[in-house]
């Protein structure tokens, strides 16, 4: 029955790279798998992804199993691939499905810098026939980043002299009136994020994200308070690799309870890895 199943994976595997789909599988292969927890205290897995990534600790590209419309983690839902020039992220392309049966859809986006590498804009794509269907522009002025999606609102992130964010602002555009925000303090290793929403229209909704790290400057816990409470921590390995992130919710002020396991398995030697390394594939790890 293994052999069967295995058969049939490798036929739809062989099928989606057939497409034209170059395989940018790396040094590092890091598998993700995600559960969830019911009432009843049984475990589902909810998802699975996998990475790739070079021995400099770059993301070739991301395998995500399962589909929208079509929920089986043994069928392939989506690829994500990236390449570079001289380390620097040059193209992406996104090659995605939503129901069990449908092709793959690919979307590309291409980025540019300026002559000292500094990120200034993306255009995306859609690859059926390479028209520009999004443009994302960078400004960076100082201490200040901006990103203008071509919309009503621009996103604004301030930081201090150490390179600390303090503010992250979405603007109206036309008015440069503040539509949310978040103001960030520190206090000994932990960041501090207070959200404010100021939309005018007597709806207005806040809350605090507490965010603590280790000596190594890896975050370890974050807590979330609104109307309801979360509890994220973070475990990791001897060698220092991202491990294991466990989600805890309450509700109504009632008890922590566990609701979602995040874990992680990598391939290949990460006692090789040096710290530098270790801190950018987990970087990527925990935001994806």
């Amino acid at each position: 029955m293994r052999t069967i199943i295995l058969f049939g994976f490798l036929i739809c595997f062989s099928k989606i790279y057939s497409q034209n789909i170059e395989k940018r599988i790396g040094c590092f292969e890091i598998t993700k798998k995600g559960y969830f927890y019911s009432d009843l205290n049984l475990r589902k897995k909810r998802n699975k992804s996998e990475f790739y990534f070079d021995e400099d600790g770059k993301i070739l590209e991301k395998i995500t199993y399962g589909r929208h419309h079509y929920f089986d983690l043994k069928l392939i839902g989506g690829i994500d691939q990236f390449f570079y020039n001289n380390d620097i992220l040059e193209m992406s392309k996104s090659y995605t499905s939503s129901c069990k049966t449908c092709d793959f859809n690919l979307y590309y986006t291409k980025y540019n810098y300026n002559k000292n590498k500094v990120l200034i804009s993306e255009n995306g794509y859609f690859g059926r026939n390479d028209s520009l269907f999004r443009t994302i522009n960078y400004i960076n002025e100082s201490n200040i980043v901006e990103l203008d999606f071509n919309g009503s609102t621009i996103d604004q992130k301030v930081y201090d002299s150490l390179g600390r964010i303090i503010e992250y602002n979405q603007l109206f555009k036309d008015t440069r009136k503040i539509r949310w925000q978040y103001l960030y303090e520190y206090n000994n290793d932990c960041k501090i994020g207070s959200f404010q929403t100021y939309y005018g229209d007597g709806k207005e909704h806040s809350k605090k994200e507490i965010e603590c790290f280790d000596q190594q400057n890896r975050i370890i816990s974050k807590e979330i308070i609104a109307g309801y409470k979360t509890k994220i921590l973070y475990e990791y390995s001897d060698e220092g690799f991202l491990r294991q992130i466990k989600e805890f919710n309450s509700f109504n002020d009632e008890e922590y309870e566990l609701e979602y396991v995040f874990k992680f398995k990598i391939k290949g030697n990460s006692e090789e890895l040096n710290f530098e390394i270790l801190n950018k594939i987990n970087a990527k790890l925990l935001y994806e």
